[in-house]
């Protein structure tokens, strides 16, 4: 709502934000009376889950976020050069993925070992009749078959029943990931994983540390931050609907979902872990706000985890043995239970795998038991957006592409080797995804099919991903990406921000590329042998805006079930569902080509006066109401001589009655109109005509041509025809000229990006984006037309 009202209301919206803007500038800037803005600091209790546990989350005055986001946008990149890569929380690109590389690149075990020790027999375990002896090993056939997925060959069968030692192996050091050249892992040291765990860790931070670290280290924060925390501030949780709340006064620590709490703590704990970092140099130590993860021999966890205890209260940073963990492999636990009871530290929890920054590290089987589970939960989550897709298509497309994909996507980068484990996520995406978004049985959805829609928008396709085979291609551009990150990490030095920004961009670029590159030539192959899939390959590559947009009821972008399935069937070359057998205007058989074509009726005018008027009301945001007129005139009153003016009046008759006759074509008068006139479009005190084109270029005169070739022989013909009277009347002319499913021509592409240029300077926001807007504005309007006509 609060966005509605800044952006939507004209000079309403111009007057608010100015006053905003006065707001920030008072409180980002200036130091008022505590009593004038003790209202915007106060927030709302929310209980978040935490499995296990409960964490008060803090709901603030939307008015006092959106001051500190403005302002923390100005000042992102100070925070960023205070915390440089020994805070990541600070907005540090791909700041976990960094962490989490790191942590593979000195110990790449963690990407996963095969715990022999529950392989191991013991003298207790008693044989099952009718079963083999096989040395010891008690590991169940279906789990070592699942591990197999993830892991080199463990043994050949002869070795197996050669070997029947009954004495348990020893404990092997066997890494998925080969060993990298940083890597520090030392046998028998207690080489392991540290994570340590803080005890209500915002909540507990001195707030005076807090606002003295931020004033020296970030100063354009320093005074946002003193106005929100420099006074108790009061958080309101209510039990029951009609209750009165409980008022609680904040004293320490910052609110945890407030703009500024992430970079706030970040710096807060800046001295702690600088400190840390000197005391304890042989460990890597990344912190991601109060989650700290050590890396090293048991010796110097130990030594951090007790120096963190004795140090961290001093900035309130408590850290808690007894939740944290020690992730190491079997043969390494007994080294690290000595070196932490040396360090008085018993209480600590040792484990062989654990969930850190989203992301699960250590013995193989219990990673692939914790993958299983979140691939349950999102195969779930595709079974929904599926039955949801049957009414709200485009909703659950959306849901799908902008949020639900990247969940395993991001689990891709960060823990290699989980590909075969998202199989489930596709098997559930071809049979109860795509099915009702096309309205296909599964068995119709065909692999060539399958790997087209696994395509961007731009190449044709629909941007649903195969989960499995992008996995590895995802940690490996996740790798490239944070390089930089990782090397400063791994040699405990100042990291370049520039060159890492750099190095970033530049793994996205070769990514999007080598995709690109993929995609380009599937596409061509899938079209030389088809001409008309060749054709019709090229138009949906230039069509598919009105697919990436939102549905959002005040953008106007929300299609109905039959509006967004049917434009999709046709895309994709499939007859839309449930057409009619005759067309209801002029009673022949009903076909796709025929409803896009027949004149009988009037629905193609429709079709032709929704395009134009939508042209016409983004002209009228873009400039104003009286600079936008329809139907002007294309020939003046003194290009005409007596004689046709005289016919003009018998145009209107003699129209009908040999249309109604024979066929022929009219009298011919210089009473042409264009579709729209705009002011000031090319240029200033210039008026511009603009006259509208569709066509079906899957028709059967153009079917030996290119989509792009008929588009521009129609332009060719409306310049030709109207281009030399506007000019004698010192106006322009632009022929508007888009195929049936919305491919514009080169004349209609250049006017949609001039009328993004002009939203752009009067709204004030970036020109691609405008760009973008008023094509997909555009595209909708023609995908609407188009359902009208197979529907009626």
């Amino acid at each position: 709502m609060l966005k509605a009202w800044l952006t939507r209301h004209g000079a309403a919206s111009d007057a608010l934000r100015v006053e905003m803007a006065e707001w920030a500038t008072w409180i980002g800037c200036t130091k008022p009376d505590y009593a004038k803005i003790r209202a915007l600091n106060n927030v709302r209790l929310l209980a978040v889950d935490k499995e296990p546990g409960v964490r008060p989350l803090g709901c603030g005055e939307i008015w006092m976020r959106l001051i500190s986001g403005t302002i923390l946008d100005q000042c992102k990149e100070r925070a960023r050069d205070a915390c440089n890569n020994v805070q990541l929380c600070a907005g540090l690109q791909a700041g976990i993925e960094g962490a989490t590389h790191a942590m593979l690149e000195v110990f790449p075990e963690l990407a996963g070992w095969l715990n022999m020790q529950k392989a191991a027999t013991t003298p207790e375990t008693e044989k099952r009749d009718g079963e083999d002896e096989t040395g010891g090993d008690g590991v169940d056939d279906s789990e070592m078959e699942g591990s197999r997925n993830i892991e080199e060959p463990i043994a050949d069968a002869s070795t197996a029943e050669a070997n029947t030692d009954p004495t348990p192996p020893p404990f092997p050091e066997y890494p998925i990931q080969p060993d990298t050249e940083n890597s520090h892992y030392i046998p028998g040291s207690g080489y392991g994983l540290l994570l340590v765990d803080a005890r209500n860790a915002f909540n507990e931070l001195n707030r005076y540390n807090m606002l003295w670290e931020v004033y020296h280290r970030c100063p354009p924060l320093a005074t946002i931050a003193f106005n929100r925390y420099r006074h108790h501030s009061l958080c309101f949780m209510r039990n029951e609907m009609g209750e009165d709340p409980i008022v609680i006064a904040c004293k320490e620590g910052i609110t945890q979902g407030c703009c500024l709490s992430m970079v706030c703590y970040g710096i807060a704990l800046m001295p702690l872990a600088e400190w840390l970092r000197r005391k304890v140099p042989g460990a890597l130590q990344p912190w991601y706000a109060d989650d700290l993860g050590g890396i090293g021999t048991a010796s110097d966890n130990a030594t951090m985890l007790r120096l963190l205890k004795e140090k961290g209260p001093y900035v309130g940073y408590y850290p808690e043995p007894d939740k944290s963990h020690y992730v190491c492999m079997p043969q390494d636990e007994e080294a690290a239970r000595a070196a932490f009871e040396a360090a008085d530290i018993p209480e600590l929890n040792y484990g062989r795998s654990r969930r850190y920054l989203g992301g699960v590290y250590g013995d193989a089987a219990e990673k692939e038991e914790w993958v299983k589970k979140k691939v349950e939960q999102w195969v779930y989550c595709v079974e929904v957006l599926g039955k949801c897709a049957y009414t709200q298509p485009q909703a659950a497309y959306a849901a799908f592409v902008l949020s639900l994909q990247n969940e395993w996507t991001y689990i891709s980068r960060v823990v290699p080797n989980v590909g075969p484990l998202l199989a489930p996520i596709e098997v559930a995406i071809r049979e109860k995804l795509i099915p009702p978004l096309l309205g296909i049985s599964p068995s119709e959805l065909s692999g060539e099919l399958r790997h087209l829609l696994s395509l961007s928008v731009k190449y044709a396709g629909l941007a649903i991903r195969f989960p499995v085979e992008q996995s590895e291609d995802c940690f490996k551009t996740s790798r490239q990406a944070v390089d930089n990150l990782v090397k400063s990490l791994v040699h405990r030095r100042e990291l370049c921000l520039k060159s890492h920004k750099k190095q970033a961009e530049m793994a996205r670029i070769d990514s999007q590329e080598t995709k690109q590159g993929d995609a380009e030539y599937y596409l061509t192959q899938w079209g030389r042998e088809k001409p008309g899939d060749k054709r019709r390959l090229e138009r949906i590559c230039e069509t598919g805006c009105w697919l990436t947009a939102v549905p959002n009821r005040l953008n106007g972008t929300i299609l109905s079930a039959e509006e967004f399935r049917d434009n999709l069937r046709l895309r994709y070359n499939l007859k839309p569902l449930e057409m009619p057998d005759l067309c209801d205007g002029c009673g022949a058989k009903m076909t796709v080509e025929h409803a896009l074509q027949c004149k009988v009726g009037g629905l193609v005018h429709c079709r032709h006066n929704d395009v134009t008027r939508e042209f016409g009301s983004l002209c009228k945001q873009a400039f104003t109401p009286g600079d936008v007129e329809y139907e002007p005139f294309i020939y003046s009153s003194t290009q005409r001589t007596a004689e046709e003016v005289a016919a003009a009046a018998k145009a209107e008759n003699t129209t009908q009655q040999h249309n109604a006759t024979d066929g022929s074509t009219p009298v011919t008068t210089k009473e042409e109109r264009g579709d729209v006139v705009v002011s000031h479009f090319w240029q200033r005190q210039r008026r511009t005509v603009f006259d509208t084109r569709i066509t079906d270029a899957d028709c059967r005169s153009y079917r030996n041509k290119a989509p792009s070739a008929v588009l521009r022989q129609q332009e060719r013909e409306k310049i030709r025809k109207y281009k030399e009277a506007c000019l004698e009347r010192r106006r322009d002319f632009t022929p508007l000229c888009f195929t049936a499913d919305g491919m514009p021509g080169r004349e209609a592409l250049n006017a949609m990006r001039q009328l993004g240029t002009h939203l752009a300077e009067k709204w004030e926001r970036q020109r691609s984006q405008m760009v973008f807007y008023v094509r997909t504005r555009m595209s909708l309007a023609l995908v609407r037309a188009n359902s009208l006509l197979l529907r009626g």
